[in-house]
């Protein structure tokens, strides 16, 4: 599957990477706001999503972009989960997380993506 990873903070962004390397994942980006975020998304399977970056309370937003956009699967992550009001089925990884924690978020959010797809009839990426 492959990951866009959502966050400002550099040392989160690289422990993000190494699990979801670790996992069998491929990183197609890291992205530090929105603008950026939605650049990149078109080359994801699933993303990642810091749900407060430096332009403000954004990851909801980039989420359902990303989303209704290209079909991706998205895991917010977060150190307060109570500020993903209606996550629609998407995962919730509350900051700091273990690896296991974050593998088993990334694989929902696979599967929700595949199924989303099929049923909108968007492209199935490999």
């Amino acid at each position: 599957m492959r990951l866009l990873i959502v966050e400002e903070e550099p040392g989160i962004a690289l422990v993000i990477e190494e699990v979801a390397i670790d996992a069998g994942c491929e990183i197609t980006g890291i992205a530090g706001d929105m603008s950026e975020a939605l650049e990149l998304g078109s080359e994801a399977d699933i993303a990642i999503i810091d749900v407060r970056l430096g332009d403000g309370l954004t990851g909801p937003s980039i989420a359902r972009a990303l989303f209704s956009g290209f079909g991706l699967g998205v895991v917010y992550f977060t150190l307060n989960p109570d500020l993903v009001e209606n996550p629609e089925g998407r995962a919730v990884v509350t900051k700091p997380a273990s690896p296991e924690r974050i593998v088993d978020a990334l694989s929902m959010a696979a599967k929700n993506a595949r199924t989303h797809r099929e049923q909108a009839h968007l492209p199935l990426n490999a």
